[in-house]
């Protein structure tokens, strides 16, 4: 076996570094963007493709109807404000992460074979993006509940 080739300097390792970048095209100084949409536009958007996620995926319904189970026994038991801000964000996370999972797992489709080893995997680990979202809500969830729940039992609320 040969030796190994000596290290470079730093001055070798910048002008190697630099032969390589030169191979590639320069960034252009300004690039237009694609669809200059207005605030309406965009909302729409967002509507739309929220529609086809909701559509596409069954999950959305569970966690739509937990979350109406929250929001009504909240009502009920009269969260104060910050609760309700706890509850919310919990929810929203839920419903974000359940939209990211929608989206890696309709590319994966578009992409080939769903169970196709790698696509498989990329599937598997937006699956858990929503598993921890959905144990972190509960976790939010129940904590805000219950607190009120002891509240009230106990004659402070």
């Amino acid at each position: 076996a040969s030796p190994p080739p000596p290290p470079l300097t730093p001055e070798e390792e910048l002008q190697a570094a630099e032969a390589r970048l030169g191979n590639y095209d320069p960034i252009p100084e300004w690039a237009p963007r694609a669809d200059r949409r207005t605030l309406r536009a965009k909302s729409w958007a967002g509507l739309v493709g929220f529609k086809h996620a909701f559509r596409g995926d069954s999950s959305f319904f569970a966690h739509g109807y937990r979350a109406v189970l929250f929001i009504l026994t909240g009502s009920l038991i009269g969260l104060p404000p910050v609760s309700w801000c706890l509850l919310i964000f919990a929810l929203g996370l839920v419903l974000m992460a359940e939209l990211t999972h929608s989206v890696i797992d309709t590319l994966a489709r578009a992409m080939g074979d769903p169970e196709e080893p790698r696509l498989k995997s990329i599937r598997d680990m937006a699956a858990s993006i929503v598993l921890v979202a959905v144990v972190c809500s509960a976790a939010v969830s129940g904590i805000v509940i219950a607190v009120r729940m002891i509240e009230l039992f106990e004659g402070r609320g």
